[in-house]
């Protein structure tokens, strides 16, 4: 098995529990990151306050479980998970606030991250992680590898999706990548505004990350209402 299948393994393996850890406790540990960074120079400050705004956005819209109507009396419930492993690409454009919006929007909403930033990248990528680690991230949620493995990476049929950090080149390159892959439809999410960082500070960014999921408990009485199931019965 190839380091590419190993790393994407052990990435789906840890997302399935980190999905499972509430996003309370999830902001909790990326709130703790985003402390750390904040203790270092103004583009670890600028860092910070990208993570606490993904945190924010996250809460707003990730979080709450939306009731939808149960026609027989049933409970439906809409909520929101994880998609799965996304990787995470920064070209040698790439910066660390970025970079780091992406990691935490990804976070956030439930999904384990694989990292490969080019080594002229302005982003200390193992500097970032360390704190992330120390704050209680577990283990496998985020792994590093090397920026040469992200093409391999990218076509893997299991990988959730792509989110870029760099150029319009780079969106192009790696948007027919996905799109000439075996297996299920990929996400590409991109910031190519390094300036504003316009995708970035969307605040619907983290919808981008998540997939809606349905849960209906069945809370009437056996065989349900029985005048709404008449209703189309066709006498």
């Amino acid at each position: 098995m190839s380091k590419e299948n190993v790393d994407l393994q052990l990435s789906l393996a840890a997302q399935i529990l980190w999905q499972q850890t509430p996003i309370q406790q999830r902001v909790e540990i990326l709130q703790q990151w985003a402390d750390q960074l904040s203790q270092h120079d103004e583009t670890y400050q600028g860092a910070a306050k990208m993570i606490e705004f993904q945190c924010q956005q996250a809460l707003m819209f990730v979080e709450p479980v939306h009731l939808l109507p149960g026609p027989t009396g049933e409970s439906n419930e809409l909520y929101c998970v994880g998609r799965g492993s996304f990787l995470i690409i920064g070209d040698d454009h790439a910066d660390t606030i970025g970079i780091v919006g992406m990691i935490s929007a990804a976070l956030v909403a439930g999904n384990s991250v694989i990292c490969c930033v080019d080594q002229n990248a302005h982003c200390d990528l193992s500097q970032l992680m360390t704190p992330l680690i120390q704050a209680g991230c577990p283990e496998h949620v985020t792994i590093l590898a090397s920026h040469t493995e992200s093409e391999s990476l990218a076509v893997q049929p299991l990988l959730a999706g792509v989110a870029l950090v760099g150029s319009e080149a780079s969106c192009i390159h790696y948007n027919q990548l996905l799109a000439n892959r075996d297996g299920r439809l990929a996400q590409l999410i991109y910031e190519t505004d390094l300036k504003q960082y316009s995708h970035l500070s969307q605040a619907s960014l983290c919808l981008r990350f998540i997939t809606e999921r349905t849960r209906t408990i069945n809370v009437t009485a056996i065989g349900g209402n029985a005048t709404l199931l008449e209703l189309g019965s066709g006498d």
